[in-house]
């Protein structure tokens, strides 16, 4: 059984659908609402800029400076121009790293 393919999160683009990726919370920023329930900025060696990550679903809550294994839905915003990997209901969030 195969699932959602491995992407790289630098090269997140919005035309991957589901995916598999890591990365690291670099920050949280304060969504003021109840939907999106986070919003995050990723990030790792191979993004040369945050990618943001919106959080869909109350079973998932990321921290600053975590690493994770995520599984989620490489999408863009068009209002803000931007990608964003989104994490609904069917995602996942593994943690793999955390400061000591």
């Amino acid at each position: 059984m195969s699932g959602p393919p491995f992407v790289e999160l630098g090269d997140l683009d919005g035309t991957h659908g589901w995916v598999r990726t890591k990365g690291f919370v670099n920050w949280i920023e304060d969504v003021a609402s109840h939907q999106p329930y986070q919003r995050v900025a990723l990030g790792d060696d191979t993004a040369s800029e945050p990618v943001i990550c919106t959080v869909w679903t109350e079973d998932i809550e990321l921290e600053e400076g975590v690493g994770y294994h995520f599984g989620g839905v490489d999408d863009t915003y068009e209002k803000l121009e931007e990608v964003q990997l989104k994490l609904y209901e069917k995602s996942w969030a593994d943690e793999f790293w955390r400061r000591e």
